[in-house]
């Protein structure tokens, strides 16, 4: 019998400037951080406490420079790179998530969560972390909260040059 278990599954895809993928990486995520079980907690209590379905707003997956192993109180990235296309910059494309979709024959079901990243800077940027935040926001009225809920650090840095884009695409699975 096989153990009830969330994992998350990390791929980088690197492709050059015409779409052809020059690197590709699958590696098992290890790091959901406390704020996961915050997001959960806050989206929990929201609906105990009346709020009509308090919903995850404003998906945000982020890379960075850093190089310090995650550790779990972690609330961002050690080194985040920046917006833009400025030297170290990346352009961030919008967040993208499918449904849910459950597997009854083998009794697991998964989501995926992805954002490109273009360096557009004009010189190299090397990625070596990644994160990702998630927005709940309590309806009706109520304060919102952003919880950082996933760190990992790459196995190996990966340096983009001009015009390259990274694909960072999380996979989130259960099973039961």
């Amino acid at each position: 019998m096989r153990k009830p278990n969330i994992d998350a599954y990390l791929t980088v895809i690197v492709t050059d400037k015409d779409g052809k993928v020059v690197y590709r990486r699958r590696y098992k995520s290890r790091s959901f951080v406390v704020g996961f079980l915050n997001a959960l907690y806050s989206d929990f209590i929201a609906n105990i406490n009346g709020a009509i379905w308090p919903f995850i707003g404003s998906p945000n997956i982020v890379v960075g420079s850093g190089t310090a192993k995650p550790s779990i109180t972690d609330t961002g990235l050690e080194s985040q790179i920046g917006n833009g296309t400025g030297v170290g910059q990346l352009q961030y494309g919008t967040d993208s998530l499918t449904t849910p979709v459950a597997n009854t024959s083998t009794n697991t079901a998964s989501m995926t969560w992805s954002k490109s990243f273009t360096n557009g800077s004009g010189g190299n940027v090397t990625v070596s972390e990644v994160g990702a935040y998630v927005t709940v926001i309590p309806q009706p009225g109520g304060s919102t909260a952003t919880f950082f809920i996933l760190h990992d650090l790459l196995p190996s840095p990966i340096t983009l040059s001009p015009n390259q884009v990274l694909t960072v695409v999380y996979t989130i699975t259960i099973s039961v």
